[in-house]
């Protein structure tokens, strides 16, 4: 099995989505997560499969940012910081549930149909009432939806992720009242949403 731990890498826990999921994986691939946030990519296999790449292996690669300083600087500081803090990610459960709860009850009280999915600090809205597990199921949720929603949203000071198919990423920095801003923010664009659009008044003057 292959992982892409581009996404989910780090963000569920300290080790790696294999080890969250109890899955043996035989190639990993990390992205810019190990770097800090810095630009940077990664790829992990057994002895077998890495020595084929030079300089062992006739297999070539390289990168301009392969090893870069700075990047690796970043992402081992970055792991620094998580080894200090064992609270970190129960910390960011906790929020995502809080704003996974809090999402579901105001979109229950609109005839808006949807679905939320979440592991751990990430989130994700469909909207559609079925359950959303790949790509095929993700192509039948309504975009025209989720489109007057990130601009609802975004026309609140909230900028979300811009696709139907992105995760939402949830940061520590985040604060309660943060998440309450973001609920209150929801509330008021399906509200909205729900009504449908203002239609003219149309008056003759004679």
């Amino acid at each position: 099995m292959n992982i892409d731990d581009v996404m989910p890498g780090i963000r569920l826990e300290k080790s790696v989505e294999q080890e969250f999921y109890v899955v043996d994986a035989v190639i990993v691939t990390f992205g810019k997560i190990i770097g800090g946030g810095m630009p940077v990519g990664e790829i992990g296999a057994r002895d077998k499969i890495m020595d084929c790449l030079a300089p062992i292996g006739n297999v070539y690669q390289a990168g301009t940012l392969s090893g870069n300083p700075l990047a690796m600087s970043a992402g081992i500081q970055m792991l620094n910081a998580l080894s200090a803090d064992d609270r970190l990610y129960i910390r960011l459960e906790e929020k995502t549930d809080y704003l996974a709860k809090k999402f579901t009850e105001v979109l229950r009280k609109t005839p808006i149909p949807f679905t939320i999915n979440k592991v751990g600090s990430m989130i994700s809205l469909f909207f559609d009432e079925n359950e959303v597990v790949d790509f095929q199921t993700a192509s039948k949720a309504d975009n025209r939806t989720f489109k007057k929603f990130f601009h609802g949203m975004l026309s609140e000071g909230i900028y979300l992720p811009p696709s139907p198919y992105e995760s939402w990423f949830l940061s520590d920095a985040l604060t309660y009242d943060d998440l309450d801003y973001t609920v209150k923010a929801i509330q008021r664009v399906t509200s909205a949403m729900a009504k449908g659009p203002k239609k003219a008044v149309s008056s003759d003057v004679g």
